[in-house]
């Protein structure tokens, strides 16, 4: 039997498909394309100008990282909060730097 959609969620662009198993029961998968995430992180990071925060004493944050809602989520599960475990939260975004806003330390 052929895949069917059993949701679609426009906020996340996440598609659920449903697929009956050979060997009985139901394969239920939930995709997301990440892309446009990427490619605003990328966007952001290539604005990015070392030394940019020095003297403006209005811009006490700079963001460092644009995460796909579903892998936030699965994150948070995994680590807490990113307030709660900022060495874990540091190390996943150095490791997976398509998601990184900033060409800083973090």
């Amino acid at each position: 039997m052929a895949k069917k959609v059993v949701n679609v969620n426009n906020i996340t662009g996440g598609v659920t498909t449903m697929e009956d198993q050979p060997e009985g029961g139901f394969l239920i998968q939930t995709a997301t394309n990440i892309d446009p995430v990427k490619d605003l992180a990328k966007a952001e990071a290539n604005e990015y100008r070392p030394g940019s925060m020095i003297g403006d004493t209005q811009k006490h944050h700079q963001k460092i990282g644009e995460i796909p809602m579903p892998i936030y989520h699965q994150l948070i599960e995994k680590f807490g909060q990113p307030n709660q475990n900022p060495k874990e939260w540091r190390k996943w975004l150095m490791i997976n730097s398509a998601f990184r806003t900033t060409g800083g330390q973090l």
